[in-house]
């Protein structure tokens, strides 16, 4: 599994953080989608394509993390 952190301090064209959402590109079909921590605790699969599983475990501003995997 490739895997792509969100970097708080660096977010990208396509991916943004606040608090405990974050918006992802799907690196597979170029579907952008939002995964919330409290919502999606387990991760959530990318709508468009099911083939890339996006993850917000806490908060940006409290040391949390933000990342998408995908079949490689």
């Amino acid at each position: 599994m490739a895997r792509k952190e969100l970097d708080q301090k660096d977010l990208k064209q396509g991916e943004d953080w606040v608090g405990n959402n974050a918006a992802f590109t799907c690196p597979v079909c170029a579907n952008v989608f939002l995964v919330s921590g409290r919502l999606h605790p387990g991760g959530r699969k990318c709508p468009g394509c099911e083939k890339s599983v996006a993850f917000v475990e806490g908060g940006k501003e409290s040391g949390g993390r933000a990342f998408i995997t995908w079949p490689d």
